[in-house]
């Protein structure tokens, strides 16, 4: 099944990367917002692996849907880039002091393999049975609820900081994203 974390590895990638834009390219479209990122923060960040992931569970399931631990360990695949985009970038920058572009990029790309090799191994584990049922669907509704509600509603804390205005949200992207004329 190496094959699955090299595919689904590089669809979150390049999918992610193109989800990066997408906003100031519908021009603030609030529905756009939903699934792509807004703004420079940690959380946007983790918001472009989820919308990904979400795109790969569409088609995957088709496929992959009939073994026993294919909820769980898409559960687990959803939220592995919540602990590893944070976990690299607060971790490098500790040290660096700011940002690195090249760095910020292969951490997604890491990430991103991370949360497809987790789903592939998860696969491949003894059915879980239904405890692994009912603790897939209480982080998969965790990581949903957040998803939707977090970029329109964020926490005022460091993860959802924009660090180049200070702002949180949809109030960090006002000004960068040209409005329609009406």
């Amino acid at each position: 099944m190496w094959w699955v974390i090299l595919v689904e590895g590089l669809v979150i990638s390049i999918l992610g990367s193109i989800l990066h834009f997408t906003y100031g390219w519908s021009r603030g479209n609030k529905f756009v917002a939903i699934f792509s990122a807004v703004n420079e923060s940690t959380w946007e960040h983790i918001k472009l692996a989820l919308s990904s992931i979400f795109g790969c569970t569409l088609i995957d399931m088709w496929f992959l849907g009939d073994n026993p631990n294919y909820w769980f360990a898409k559960s687990m695949e959803f939220i592995t880039p919540v602990i590893v985009i944070p976990l690299i970038f607060y971790g490098y920058t500790a040290i660096s002091k700011k940002p690195i572009l090249p760095v910020d990029i292969s951490s997604f790309i890491v990430a991103a393999f991370a949360s497809a090799g987790v789903f592939v191994w998860m696969l491949g584990l003894r059915p879980m049975g239904e405890s692994g049922m009912y603790v897939s669907m209480i982080i998969t509704t965790i990581i949903m609820v957040a998803y939707l509600l977090l970029t329109r509603f964020p926490m005022h804390n460091f993860l959802f900081r924009d660090p180049t205005n200070g702002k949180y949200g949809l109030a960090a992207a006002q000004g960068k994203v040209r409005r329609k004329r009406k």
